[in-house]
């Protein structure tokens, strides 16, 4: 969507490959951009493919979604916004993981306003826990497939500078269902009146499921918690009628 709106501005062509798993709502928002829109593969990994192919072919400039250092710079702007705004530094921090371009932003901007000791709560949905696999097995690792409805969240493999950033001693990873993740997304709707996606109900299920609690009063996190952080990252790829499907999906 960031490429789009950039691209309409400068106006400049894009064009935005998607995989078939992306809501049709996210598509026809692209294209009320000006974007060109192409459909291709089943999951992100598989769209990646074909807009390299795309750049190669037609002397394009890919934009990577989270793989690249200016995204993290974006990303690490909302530390500083909140090292502006705090009274002091936060207890957590917690986040959704995808392929990590949030993560590696937020890691950035902790490091740069001297905040590195912050414990970040990396959270993913199960089948689609790139970065918990490759910590449980020390290396990066494809996953054979996205199997949870929480598409965006959905790369195969998270970027080799997230899972750089994951050995420090103050990330945390944790991985909640999609039920959990819908849960959540149910809880914040009612308390909140915000609908956000399944993506960013995995971070929101840390605070619903009672994970945080869990880390506690396992000593993992702090039992006195400073302000915790979450970050809302987002409802882009949702509305009612998606809403609705996901509800009917994850709770067959």
């Amino acid at each position: 969507m960031a490429t789009a709106y950039a691209a309409r501005k400068l106006n400049l062509p894009a064009t935005i490959v998607l995989p078939s798993a992306t809501p049709q709502l996210v598509a026809q928002k692209l294209k009320d951009q000006g974007a060109t829109v192409k459909v291709v593969g089943k999951v992100w990994d598989d769209a990646n493919v074909e807009a390299l192919r795309l750049a190669e072919s037609e002397g394009l400039t890919v934009i990577h979604p989270f793989n690249h250092p200016l995204v993290w710079k974006g990303h690490s702007s909302i530390v500083h916004e909140l090292k502006a705004s705090l009274p002091s530094k936060p207890g957590a921090i917690v986040l959704s993981v995808g392929g990590g371009g949030l993560f590696c932003g937020v890691m950035e901007g902790l490091d740069e306003v001297g905040w590195g000791n912050v414990p970040v709560l990396c959270m993913e949905t199960v089948g689609a826990d790139c970065l918990n696999v490759a910590l449980k097995a020390r290396d990066l690792v494809m996953l054979p497939d996205i199997t949870s409805e929480a598409t965006c969240l959905g790369a195969k493999m998270a970027c080799q500078q997230a899972f750089e950033y994951s050995k420090r001693p103050n990330v945390i990873s944790e991985v909640v269902t999609d039920l959990q993740a819908l849960e959540a997304v149910e809880l914040f709707l009612d308390e909140e009146r915000v609908l956000v996606e399944l993506a960013c109900g995995a971070s929101l299920a840390a605070v619903y499921s009672g994970l945080i609690q869990r880390l506690q009063e396992e000593g993992r996190l702090p039992k006195l918690l400073d302000p915790l952080v979450m970050i809302v990252c987002g409802g882009g790829s949702v509305n009612l009628p998606q809403l609705r499907h996901l509800q009917a999906v994850i709770r067959k």
